[in-house]
């Protein structure tokens, strides 16, 4: 299904076969690499105030991250920067090339935001309520007001992918401990939802794993998630349909 249909390169029509893949059950995991996560891939400093990134400090997980962009495992599908968001066709046509992907295992990082906000809101999220979920988000998350239960939440604070990396362990020893099967995990968790996306795919494929970012922090973190993003802000953003590079 997936290897058919992304090729097309639909910015709505890609976010519906993710949809329509959650809610037939089918298993397969969704990692996304924007901005922030470019930087990491290019080895540049960065600091943007939820995570940071110092080339000589934190050269292991930079290697965790190539590892998880570049896992060509049936069932992993990576969303990159676009044009449109990343300042033209030379860096998306850069992270298209350093990916190492074929076409049909490739679509945007904003598949969820910008103008599939709405939709995903309205259409996707509704279909966690039909899973077991494991949540990994800040620590400062408040649950109460999700339109879907969580069963379990693992707690991460800032620059998580270098100070929270052992969680990855954890968790994977309480899937195969708890035998944990047919289950959904997000994770809002930066890059290192990335990390996460692939080597709990890799350790056991009889889950959905997707990486969803910032799309529930009006729900986590109230208002303060809110104003995180400008299309959680009610930006033009919000509008955007993104375009693919050639």
């Amino acid at each position: 299904m997936f290897e058919t249909d992304f090729n097309k390169k639909d910015f709505r029509g890609d976010l519906e076969i993710i949809q329509k893949a959650l809610k037939e059950k089918t298993k397969f995991t969704f990692s996304k690499y924007a901005d922030g996560e470019l930087h990491i891939l290019a080895n540049k400093p960065i600091n943007n105030g939820e995570f940071w990134f110092v080339p000589e400090d934190h050269a292991a997980n930079r290697k965790a991250m190539i590892d998880s962009f570049t896992c060509k495992e049936e069932g992993y599908y990576v969303g990159i920067s676009c044009p449109c968001c990343i300042g033209g066709t030379k860096v998306h046509n850069w992270m298209k090339k350093q990916s190492g992907q074929e076409s049909h295992k490739l679509t945007w990082a904003n598949i969820f935001v910008n103008g599939n906000y709405e939709y995903y809101m309205e259409n996707m999220v509704p279909l966690y309520k039909d899973y077991d979920v494991y949540l990994v988000s800040n620590d400062r998350s408040n649950l109460d007001s999700l339109p879907f239960t969580v069963k379990k939440h693992y707690q991460i604070g800032k620059n998580c992918w270098v100070e929270n990396y052992d969680l990855a362990d954890t968790i994977k020893k309480e899937i195969t401990e708890e035998n944990i099967e047919n289950a959904l995990f997000l994770f809002c968790a930066g890059p290192f939802g990335n990390i996460l996306a692939h080597q709990l795919w890799s350790h056991n494929k009889n889950n959905t794993y997707i990486d969803i970012g910032s799309t529930l922090n009006p729900f986590l973190l109230g208002e303060e998630g809110k104003r995180t993003r400008g299309y959680l802000r009610g930006a033009n953003s919000l509008k955007q349909v993104c375009v693919w590079g050639e």
